[in-house]
């Protein structure tokens, strides 16, 4: 993936970017781990408390500059979830603000996702924001999510009235692999 945006941190500060490898590759799990301060791997340091503040910035960019980065964010973000919390911090922020600029543009590649995982289909249904996403893109994310399983049946969001498909707290860390 191109890298199409340069982060206020990156381009003022002497940093090394988050969201791309040594080698130039897009590294959109590291970064969402980062931003979701999920520890890495056992072995590996944990990420210096610098770098989390780096990745919040990096996340708000990639959002605002380039959308199909951004998906891919999400995307892998979902994989490092382990808690509702986890989910709840990615749809709240840059889910939300992805849709509400760029709906139109990444809704197919979110429909193609929710379609194959229920982990993306949890994602989507904790967005909020109806009133600032386009019409057509949350009559797609409602039909996304529709089969579930969702995070709660809100209102404010696209899995309203499906309350026999919320999961709680010990169900949703099964699905994301946070519960043993």
């Amino acid at each position: 993936m191109d890298h199409t945006w340069t982060c206020a941190t990156c381009r003022f500060g002497e940093v090394e970017p988050l969201c791309f490898t040594a080698a130039g590759a897009f590294d959109a799990a590291r970064l969402a781990r980062v931003y979701l301060k999920v520890a890495p791997d056992a072995g590996q340091p944990p990420e210096p408390k610098a770098d989390r503040m780096q990745a919040r910035d990096c996340v708000d960019e990639i959002v605002s500059a380039a959308p199909a980065a951004a998906v891919t964010l999400l995307l892998d973000g979902i994989e490092q979830c382990r808690s509702d919390k986890h989910v709840a911090l990615l749809a709240a922020g840059p889910l939300e603000t992805l849709l509400s600029r760029h709906g139109p543009s990444v809704i197919d590649a979110l429909e193609r996702a929710a379609r194959k995982s229920p982990k993306v289909r949890y994602l989507l249904s904790a967005t909020w924001g109806q009133s600032r996403i386009d019409a057509g893109v949350w009559r797609r994310l409602v039909a996304a999510v529709k089969a579930g399983p969702v995070m709660d049946a809100d209102a404010r969001t696209p899995a309203a009235g499906l309350d026999d498909k919320v999961l709680g707290a010990h169900k949703a860390a099964l699905l994301l692999g946070g519960a043993r």
